[in-house]
């Protein structure tokens, strides 16, 4: 049986390549990709050899081929449909066709949106987030970086949590659409008691530092991967008494284990994609162009999503 799959070869090099199965196993669940999600943070790092080796083994995804020295295949938030008919969310990479254990598939309803369900993954770190904040009802929050799980973010906190949202991304045609949407751009003098960091940079993080008001806490999201960054802590950060609280890994935080578990949250997930007004966010590009994609960088507004 022959399908496609996509593979980054060596560093900046990407390709789709055919491969073939002689006999899938009796146990696995085929799955007939429809839409998978591009995390561009996260797979742009790998793509370009920048996960640490220390990371290597952390990082590994379900159904990855290859390893981070190249070649690899990977890729996550995929689906599809098994043989019955039924949409399936998969961790998984970017593929036509899947064989995957039936522990690892989430039958989504059956009114469930395909192209919507692809960021299931992105919205359980949205989650994550949000509960390891505290967030509260009309509290005024920042969102800085307006990515694929950053407008996610800002989103679900305006529309779920009910907070007062203000927004800071440097892409003016980003900035021109969310200020359209509702958003507040928020401007020099803010200040905030809360701020969620998703821009991957050093200047977005400290933005987030040198714009906190006293006690405020800083939630990151961003990956670097094996790249540091350099933060100037001398001043506000001390003087405040700031927190920097991680929230990307995809464990439940301490603070829910007694209460959630992975299909508690991905139920939770499936409900917000469908509430929360993110489909104009959605850029859809073809499986075939995904070795253009990351070979030159293109940079999509918000989310990208590949059709299959």
């Amino acid at each position: 049986m022959n399908y496609k799959s996509f593979w980054h070869l060596q560093n900046n090099h990407s390709e789709i390549i055919s491969e073939s199965i002689e006999m899938p196993n009796s146990d696995k669940i085929e799955i007939s990709s429809l839409y998978s999600s591009i995390s561009l943070g996260t797979e742009t790092i790998v793509s370009q050899g920048k996960v640490p080796p220390s990371l290597h083994e952390k990082m590994a995804v379900p159904y990855m081929v290859g390893s981070f020295n190249f070649p690899i295949k990977y890729g996550y938030s995929l689906v599809g449909t098994n043989n019955n008919g039924a949409l399936i969310h998969v961790m998984h990479p970017h593929q036509t066709t899947c064989w995957v254990e039936e522990k690892d598939c989430f039958v989504c309803s059956e009114q469930s949106d395909p192209i919507l369900a692809t960021q299931l993954a992105n919205m359980e770190t949205v989650i994550n987030a949000i509960w390891v904040s505290d967030v509260q009802p009309n509290q005024k929050v920042l969102v800085c970086g307006l990515g694929s799980v950053g407008v996610l973010l800002a989103e679900t906190l305006r529309g779920y949590c009910q907070a007062v949202v203000y927004v800071k991304e440097k892409d003016e045609g980003k900035v021109a659409i969310l200020a359209k949407n509702g958003f507040t751009i928020a401007k020099e003098t803010d200040a905030f008691t809360l701020s969620f960091h998703v821009s991957t940079s050093e200047k977005g993080l400290q933005y987030c530092i040198d714009h906190a008001a006293e006690e405020g806490k800083i939630i990151e999201l961003s990956w670097y991967g094996n790249h540091p960054i350099q933060l100037n802590l001398g001043g506000n950060f001390h003087y405040n008494r700031l927190q920097i609280i991680s929230a990307q890994v995809s464990a439940i935080p301490l603070i829910k284990k007694n209460s959630e578990d992975f299909f508690s949250r991905k139920k939770l997930a499936e409900k917000l994609v469908h509430t929360i007004p993110i489909r104009d966010y959605i850029s859809l590009i073809p499986f075939e162009e995904l070795p253009y994609f990351f070979n030159h960088k293109i940079n999509t507004n918000f989310i990208t999503v590949v059709k299959y």
